[in-house]
């Protein structure tokens, strides 16, 4: 399983090699612990049981992706604690600053790449539309990330941040 996702991966970053840099944002998801009663989110739970692998200290809200015109971000979702369970990302969604990335509504869609042995994996992509007027150093995007967790009821959320330098 896991050198079909590394497979998967592979496709999608020579498929959007053609575009500026390419940027792989992936959300690991302790699967045999999360659950919604354990999280709250008020006081930065969900950082137990799903990260980005950032240093410690900054929290999922915190965690930023510094991009530029022209780059592309493919968010993926794996599992921590138990290859075999999927997390799924439903949707990325704007939530506050400029809009950074090109969607044609506020709610970025999955695009769905297939391996040679016939294995699907959906992806969320997007392309950086925006820059910075001359003004300004960087301009940011929060945004949502929410996914779901193989046999958990409910659906999790994650706003992490997007900043376009000049």
């Amino acid at each position: 399983m896991k050198t079909a996702s590394q497979i998967l991966m592979l496709m999608a970053v020579i498929s959007f090699m053609s575009c500026g840099q390419l940027h792989v944002v992936t959300l690991y998801v302790d699967t045999k612990e999360i659950k919604k009663d354990n999280i709250d989110i008020n006081n930065d739970s969900l950082n137990k049981y799903a990260h980005f692998n950032q240093p410690k200290g900054i929290s999922n809200k915190r965690f930023t992706t510094h991009v530029r015109r022209g780059d592309r971000i493919i968010w993926d979702a794996v599992s921590s604690s138990n290859p075999s369970d999927e997390v799924k990302i439903i949707a990325i969604n704007h939530i506050s600053g400029e809009i950074i990335l090109k969607r044609k509504s506020p709610t970025s869609q999955p695009q769905s790449f297939t391996t040679k042995s016939g294995i699907v994996k959906t992806l969320f992509a997007g392309t950086i539309k925006k820059r910075p007027v001359e003004r300004y150093t960087y301009i940011q995007e929060v945004y949502e990330i929410k996914f779901t967790v193989t046999d958990k009821e409910g659906t999790f959320t994650i706003d992490p941040v997007i900043k376009a330098y000049r």
